[in-house]
């Protein structure tokens, strides 16, 4: 786990500093709010104004356990009002994620042809042919998608476009289906 503190400085410049990094025996919330309370003691930070953490149910535990913790040390700004923020990177990752879910068939057509491509150097260098045949002007390749990820996602469906041609191509002039013997044998392990 990391802590980082943000503040704002005597010339009134914000900062943003690493505190620690540290090993936890659990993800359970007790367990990181008394991690994050030790962390805060060792640095000597009495006041906290706000804490952000992602949105796992651990977290909302030891949130509030570190706010019972600071208002007993009579550090609690606002009354803790502002206390809890949930991260904004990871909200916006959840509602990318429900969103793409909504195109999973494609999303998962995609993956399959790009996973073919790249099963084997015969297969990528046919691409590659195919890319030369279509005069796409591109330096990248194709990239697999990680699922925790959804600008991952957004950069494999990127380059698909830009490789669109190529794929056809590939499609119609080598299909030995193997193509369809790949997407058969990929069902269920995306």
């Amino acid at each position: 786990m990391v802590l980082i503190v943000h503040f704002i400085d005597s010339e009134w410049k914000l900062q943003k500093k690493i505190l620690n990094f540290f090993q936890i025996p659990n993800h359970k919330g007790d367990t990181i709010g008394k991690a994050m309370e030790k962390c805060l003691l060792e640095w000597g930070i009495e006041r906290v104004f706000t804490v952000t953490v992602d949105n796992a149910t651990s977290n909302d535990v030891a949130v509030s356990y570190l706010v019972r913790k600071v208002r007993n040390w009579g550090g609690l700004v606002l009354d803790g009002e502002f206390f809890h923020v949930r991260c904004v990177a990871h909200v916006l990752n959840l509602v990318v994620k429900e969103g793409l879910e909504e195109l999973d068939s494609s999303i998962e057509k995609i993956c399959y042809f790009v996973r073919y491509v790249r099963s084997s150097s015969a297969r990528s260098l046919t691409f590659k042919t195919c890319v030369e045949q279509e005069k796409l002007n591109t330096n990248g390749g194709v990239c697999l998608d990680v699922s925790a990820r959804w600008n991952s996602t957004f950069l494999m469906l990127d380059a698909a476009l830009t490789y669109q041609r190529a794929f056809v191509r590939m499609e119609g002039e080598h299909d030995d289906l193997n193509l369809k013997k790949f997407h058969l044998m990929m069902i269920g392990k995306r």
